[in-house]
């Protein structure tokens, strides 16, 4: 025994000492400053083993100032070892919290860097210094058959946590599926891989099982993840129309991605209802279920508006709350239009056709109700609700004002079938009467000399937005005025001229 702390002490110079521990000490003093915060917890181990170190180092000396020589060696040794570890950690914490950074390394990779560090360092100064390592692992040969035996299960999770960074199968970030339990790949340690659920719950899933069992990623090939909602229709309903109405519903959702496109096609032939199958594609998997109750949500409102029903199954019994009576709806509508100024030319029996010739629409918040520069045929009057008008699409949006219940928009579309001029964003649930092109043609039929009273007064309400907008003086604003009011006119008349 002697003997060999003999030849251990002499290693002193070269691998043990004071100064290597605190020049360690200070290194990863300035990598916590400099790593990402969730990697600053990662040096506390190399700093302890450091700290250890110098500790070890100390108790020796004062051994041997104690004229212990055989305590002074063996602490001496633990001192050394403790010393190569620590540096191994912080060589780790520089290689993957520096230099590697920004890529997810799997903390058992980590794990074996900084082992086969540890090994290597330990071997080659123990060949050096006249031991044989491999003497002594053949020496623990049988032990570890005998320690293999009982840990069949832990090893093979063990290696099973080196493969997965090997075959890159899976990675740290990755959505998946296990079993039945879906989460987001958190840390691949030596025995288990933690993933972390939508609702925020840890599984701890071990290594082996990601080897042996069938795991759905959802983050490759690609980030993005195809979603289907199915959602059933009345029978009388076309094919076609339902279609077109599903993808129109799934215009403006956030976190829908429009390329690849969405798609939708009848399913199957239900009991009480034709089923559809509507697919798009997502790319941020974490907010799969918000984006469906939002396409859900949207469906709802898009079906709701173009008539579509959603029966209940055959055999469920239910009970309608009594509808509003017709004349309540007539007249509230009479109300309605009573408070905008383009139909205030129309009345008697022209605005009695128009009231009947009117809907109903309800928009869902945050949907877009018209969109800038699309073709448009309809005006909208608000019942209930606010709307935002806007320019420009999220990254360089610019508010231009909000509207509340009695204002309207889209009028220039309704009258010259001109392109939308602003988008129009329901902020919260909205309820709007819509005048369209079909329904104000009644009144043009019954009055040709409508549209000039309609030309003068669109005219005006142009010509005082942009005096307001550019500060026009009163001649030169009477004069755009008059022009506008002739370019109006000649686009209604070319709207609701004779067919």
């Amino acid at each position: 025994m002697g003997g060999v702390l003999e030849r251990l002490q002499a290693m002193e110079p070269a691998w043990a000492g004071h100064t290597t521990a605190l020049l360690a000490l200070l290194i990863l003093i300035g990598l916590r400053a400099v790593v990402p915060p969730d990697e600053r917890r990662r040096a506390t181990v190399p700093a302890t083993f450091l700290l250890l170190a110098v500790a070890f180092r100390l108790a020796g000396s004062v051994a041997r100032m104690l004229g212990s020589h055989e305590a002074w060696g063996v602490l001496n040794v633990m001192g050394l070892l403790f010393l190569v570890v620590g540096l191994a950690g912080t060589g780790s914490l520089a290689l993957f919290g520096v230099v590697l950074r920004g890529r997810q390394v799997p903390a058992v990779v980590r794990d074996l860097f900084q082992i086969a560090v540890v090994a290597s360092t330990v071997a080659i100064v123990l060949y050096q210094r006249g031991f044989d390592p491999v003497s002594v692992v053949a020496t623990g040969g049988l032990l570890t058959a005998v320690v293999g035996l009982a840990l069949q299960s832990t090893i093979a999770n063990v290696f099973a946590g080196l493969a997965l960074p090997i075959e890159r199968a899976l990675a740290i970030g990755d959505w998946i599926q296990v079993s039945d339990r879906v989460g987001r790949i958190r840390e691949i340690k030596w025995r288990a891989t933690t993933i972390v659920t939508k609702d925020g719950d840890a599984v701890i899933v071990p290594n082996n099982q990601l080897l042996t069992a069938e795991v759905v990623n959802f983050s490759r090939p690609t980030a993005e993840h195809r979603t289907w909602v199915r959602v059933g229709f009345h029978y009388r309903h076309p094919p076609n129309e339902v279609r077109a109405m599903l993808l129109g519903a799934l215009r403006g959702v956030s976190g829908v991605l429009s390329r690849p496109r969405p798609d939708c096609f009848p399913l199957e032939f239900g009991d009480s209802a034709v089923i559809y199958a509507l697919r798009y594609w997502i790319k941020d998997f974490a907010r799969e279920i918000p984006i469906r109750g939002e396409v859900q949500a949207r469906v709802w409102y898009a079906a709701r508006r173009a008539g579509i029903e959603i029966p209940f199954p055959i055999r469920t019994l239910h009970q309608h709350a009594p509808a509003p009576s017709l004349q309540d709806a007539l007249a509230m509508r009479r109300a309605t239009l009573a408070h905008v100024d383009i139909f205030a030319p129309i009345d008697g029996e022209c605005r009695e056709r128009l009231v009947e010739a009117i809907r109903e629409a309800h928009f869902g918040a945050g949907e877009d109700i018209i969109r800038e520069r699309e073709p448009g045929n309809s005006l909208f009057i608000i019942i209930e609700g606010d709307v935002e008008v806007h320019l420009g699409d999220q990254g360089a949006r610019r508010v231009l004002a909000t509207l509340g219940a009695g204002q309207f928009f889209g009028e220039m579309s309704l009258m010259t079938g001109e392109p939308r001029q602003a988008t129009c964003t329901a902020t919260i649930d909205t309820t709007c009467l819509v005048v369209d092109q079909q329904a104000f043609r009644v009144v043009v039929e019954m009055r040709p000399d409508i549209v000039e009273e309609i030309s003068t007064i669109l005219a005006e309400r142009q010509g005082g937005l942009d005096a307001g907008r550019e500060g026009l003086a009163a001649d030169v604003r009477a004069r755009a005025t008059k022009e506008a009011r002739s370019r109006v006119l000649k686009a209604i008349r070319r709207v609701f001229g004779p067919r």
